[in-house]
């Protein structure tokens, strides 16, 4: 059963000048699932204005997060937390995204952002219908609102690959992006990506999920959130963790799963997930990209990983004997 608590609001800044509130409604009990890797923390279901809708990116730093979406906002905020379950959101702030031509980035081609990371004093972000990767200039997660980004090259295979293009980014200790795409709904083979610039490589895929983000752990592994749907009722959500060296080998990166769990918990179209270190532990925070439906919620999920023994590639050990 889901348990929703009070209902809370926060007065938002929205583009330039305009206020509009923002509601939400905290999680207490996120539901079945197997808690041996991941322990609940809470989680918030927003409602607002359509621009803080739609999340498909984020990252956290302490309880700073960055969000982008992918109509062409970022979303940015602190997380206020009570005996260390998430309760709250403070100074929330929508900003309109600029594109590389300077202008907002309004419509859906340039406005596709479903990947974020972090750069030396700049935000990566990924846009999906364009294929492009820009970076914007930045202090920690404040990016500038009048900022306007520069293009990274990317190679022709890299702007072709996965069909209809990456949805998952994340920074390598060594400085190395990776891009990881989605893969088509009900395919259980592998997914193709990216360490930019360097090399290609795959990583596996099972029972249909496919995967909408990455975020890298402290000591470099890196964990990914995948999402499932089958039709009505029929979805799902799966957190791995990968270690770092499997993405610079050969055969198909693959790691153990530290949750997985269906609508009879609460999750959405989960796309986004973050890593961070609180209070001495590894916490990981998920967003949901609720489409601007009626029909599906904006959540922020948050979890402590309690099993942070890594294990890159179980396969590829159990092969070796």
């Amino acid at each position: 059963m889901r348990t929703l608590a009070a209902l809370l609001c926060v007065l938002v800044t929205v583009g330039p000048a305009a206020a509009s509130p923002v509601t939400w409604r905290t999680i207490t009990d996120f539901g079945p699932h197997d808690a041996a890797r991941l322990a609940f923390r809470g989680g918030l279901v927003l409602r607002g204005p359509r621009a803080a809708g739609a999340i498909s990116a984020l990252l956290t730093e302490g309880l700073v997060f960055l969000a982008a979406t992918d109509t062409g906002h970022f979303l940015s905020g602190r997380f206020a937390l009570d005996q260390g379950m998430l309760v709250a959101l403070e100074d929330v702030t929508i900003t309109p995204r600029r594109g590389a031509d300077g202008n907002f980035a309004s419509a859906k081609r340039v406005g596709d952002a479903e990947a974020l990371a972090r750069g030396n004093g700049e935000i990566f972000v990924y846009v999906e219908a364009a294929r492009t990767l820009l970076a914007y200039p930045a202090t920690g997660l404040a990016v500038d609102p009048d900022a306007i980004p520069r293009e990274v090259l990317l190679s022709v295979e890299e702007r072709r690959v996965g069909g209809r293009g990456m949805e998952a980014m994340a920074r390598l200790g060594d400085g190395s992006l990776i891009l990881i795409a989605e893969g088509r709904d009900g395919e259980s083979r592998r997914t193709p990506g990216f360490i930019l610039g360097k090399r290609r490589f795959n990583v596996a895929r099972r029972n249909g999920f496919a995967i909408t983000g990455a975020d890298v752990l402290p000591g470099g592994d890196v964990v990914i959130i995948e999402r499932r749907y089958g039709g009505g009722f029929d979805v799902a959500m799966r957190v791995r963790r990968i270690g770092a060296d499997a993405f610079t080998k050969g055969g198909q990166a693959d790691g153990p799963v530290l949750l997985e769990a269906d609508f009879s918990a609460q999750i959405d179209n989960m796309e986004a997930i973050a890593a961070d270190v609180v209070d001495g532990k590894i916490v990981l925070t998920l967003a949901s990209d609720n489409n601007h439906s009626f029909l599906q919620r904006t959540l922020f999920l948050r979890f402590v990983v309690t099993d942070p023994v890594p294990v890159p590639n179980p396969r590829r050990r159990a092969a070796d004997g």
